[in-house]
This record gives structure tokens, C-alpha cells and sequence, in this order.
């Protein structure tokens, strides 16, 4: 059973989509017995008692509690964390969504649920997209790519605001991490098991079940909270502290695999020095190819760095900033958010995620 946690907001929220994702639920699910949808409100949220009731309509299992909202969107995740409180003892997996996420694929509940059974021990993570870059090569082919650089997680386009992962994986960590980026603590750990740990226990999906709808005025580049709330969430993922709390989940993850006495991971052969040089260097050589300059030397910067000796990325560095060994003087900025959706714009979830 698939237990999602949602937060909702409905006072002041302008993509306030909760209605929207229970429908793209009932429309697009093989089977309403398979999940059940467990939300956190504000008690600060005066609409909430007027719409408690309609919660009640659905033909799935949908839970809730009203509590503090805290600093809001800084604190997402202990929203999502205190939802999980509500979870049926049947449910084995878990996603955490903004209520203004949508299901785009019919029987999405059955695609999740086949990913579940490859762990005898229970813990694992299932993605709705690969890793992290999209320019590189085989980017569909080959989903797991832990091999970028942790410091630059905020300036990577696409990735996974989806994520599925074991309940017991998740209690294992205490909850959905320390910050509400939840995606981007699904890459950290899995970052640290694959570095610390030879170990991968991601599953993927041959494409996203579920959508976020984007507000231009809240979710991008235009919205106040791009450069207040979302970065005070990127500072706390560079810094020491956060990194150290992640090191000790994925640690803790080991050791739990370890004392099931399963198989340990899936093929997670680590690549000699030779071919890490080959494999940054096909990354760097994506992102020239895309045309998106820092992109590019962001890639070659972190090629020269671990391999001062490559030529390819010192030429290219040289025609792109001039400074073959060093890192960039001007610090690259987080590309430009993937174009955005508005909700009003479809008449459904499926004539919106044709537009994807």
C-alpha cells in the first residue's frame, strides 16, 4: 500500500491545487484500495475547517491533521514527517507531495507497487526521473549517476520533485530529511550510500506518474521566495551540519542492509580513475552541446578540478572564461526554471501533461 503525504495550504496560496490532485487520484488510479492520501494543514488557516468535509467524497482512504504551520515553506518536511503518523500499517511506500502536484499517468498505483518487491529487506527509493544531468550521455539509459558534485545540487535542471521511498527507509532516517527539498535530500543520501557505501538502492520509473502544476509567481525565478526561502534552504544543504546529518542517515541505512544479510545493492561497480576522467568529460562535453554556457563551465571546472591534467577541459575553459585552472570568477546562476503550466490553462490533467 502507497501512503502519500501531502501539505496544503489554502489561505493566500495562489496554486493551491489539493482538489486537483484527490481528482487526477480518482481519474488515473487502477485501483483506490492501493494508496491512501494523508494530509497536514495549518491551524493558522482559517479555510481549513470549511473544507475538511469534501475530504470525505473521495472512494480512497484520506487522512488528516491540523497543526502549527512553523516557517512554513522552510518546514515542509516536518509536515510531510508528521503526516506519516497517519499511515495504515499495511503501507510500505511513501511519496511527499505540495498539494499542487497531479497524476498524469493511468494506473500509477500498480506502476509504483512493481517497484516495491525488488528488496527482500524494504529499503529502497523509486524515482520518477534519472539522475542528474540531463546532457549527459544516456541519460534515459542509464538512470543512476551519482557522479556529480553535491555543491552544485541548486544549479542542476531536472530533477526528480517526485520521489518514492520505503517506509522503512524513511523511519530508519527519522522522516524526510532536515529541509524541505525533499527531492534534493533524496539525491544527497543516495549520494553518500553510493560514496560511502557501494551501495544503490534506487529503482526508476520509465517516466514521471505525477506533475507538478507551476505558478510563475510563487515556483520560479520571479517569485520572491527564489532568493529567501529557497535559498535559505540551499545554504543549509551546503553547509557542514547538513551534510554530516545526511552522512549519518545513509550510515545508518548501511547498517541496516547490513544486519538484513540481503543482497546489498544493485550493480554498483565504481569506476577506476580513468573512467571517471571519461565519464565527467562526456558530461561536459553534453552540456557544451546544449549551448548553455555555464552549464558548461560549470562541468568543465569540475573536470579540471579532479583531473588538472585533462587538456579537453582546459581548452574549453580557456574559450569559455579565459581561466583554464581556475574555478569561474563570477559564480554560475541556478538555470531558468523548465517552463511553467499554468493550472487554468487545461481543462484536465491529461490535456496538461500532453504538454509536458
Amino acid at each position: 500500500m502507497i501512503s502519500l503525504l501531502i501539505t496544503s495550504r489554502i489561505e493566500s496560496n495562489p496554486n493551491w491545487g489539493l482538489p486537483n490532485l484527490l481528482q487526477s487520484l480518482v481519474d488515473y488510479s487502477a485501483d483506490h484500495n492501493n494508496f491512501e492520501v494523508l494530509v497536514k494543514f495549518d491551524t493558522c488557516d482559517p479555510k481549513v475547517p470549511a473544507y475538511l468535509p469534501q475530504l470525505e467524497q473521495y472512494p480512497f482512504a484520506v487522512k488528516h491533521i491540523v497543526e502549527p504551520r512553523g516557517r512554513g515553506y522552510i518546514d515542509i518536511h516536518i509536515g510531510y514527517t508528521r503526516a506519516m503518523m497517519l499511515a495504515d500499517d499495511r503501507s510500505t511506500v511513501m511519496g511527499a507531495f505540495a498539494d499542487d502536484f497531479v497524476v498524469i499517468q493511468p494506473n500509477w498505483d500498480t506502476t509504483v507497487l512493481a517497484e516495491t518487491t525488488h528488496f527482500d529487506d524494504d529499503i529502497y527509493m523509486i524515482h520518477q526521473r534519472p539522475h542528474p544531468c540531463f546532457y549527459r550521455p544516456h541519460f534515459q539509459k542509464q538512470p543512476f549517476y551519482p557522479h556529480f558534485n553535491l555543491d552544485h545540487i541548486d544549479e542542476l535542471a531536472i530533477v526528480d520533485e517526485g520521489p518514492f521511498w520505503s517506509r522503512k527507509l524513511l523511519e530508519i532516517c527519522g522522516g524526510l530529511g532536515h529541509v524541505s527539498f525533499t527531492d534534493v535530500w533524496t539525491l544527497a543520501i543516495q549520494w553518500y550510500l553510493y560514496r560511502n557505501h557501494g551501495l544503490n538502492r534506487t529503482r526508476f520509473l520509465d517516466q514521471p506518474q505525477v506533475y507538478r502544476v507551476l505558478h510563475d509567481e510563487v515556483d520560479t525565478r520571479e517569485a520572491d521566495r527564489w532568493d529567501t526561502d529557497r535559498r535559505t534552504n540551499f545554504d543549509f544543504i551546503a553547509s557542514d551540519f547538513y551534510r554530516t546529518m545526511v552522512q549519518n542517515q545513509a550510515r545508518n541505512v548501511a547498517l541496516n542492509i547490513q544486519a538484513a544479510g540481503g543482497p546489498q545493492s544493485q550493480p554498483c561497480v565504481k569506476p577506476t580513475a580513468a573512467e571517471m576522467e571519461q565519464i565527467l568529460t562526456a558530461t561536459a562535453q553534453g552540456a557544451l552541446e546544449t549551448g548553455n554556457e555555464e552549464d558548461s563551465i560549470r562541468e568543465f571546472t569540475e573536470l579540471n578540478r579532479r583531473f588538472p591534467n585533462n587538456l579537453i577541459a582546459k581548452k574549453h575553459l580557456a574559450d569559455l572564461i579565459g581561466k583554464p585552472t581556475e574555478a569561474p570568477s563570477v559564480i554560475p546562476q541556478t538555470p531558468k526554471a523548465p517552463k511553467s503550466i499554468q493550472k487554468e490553462d487545461f481543462s484536465s490533467t491529461l490535456e496538461a501533461a500532453l504538454h509536458l
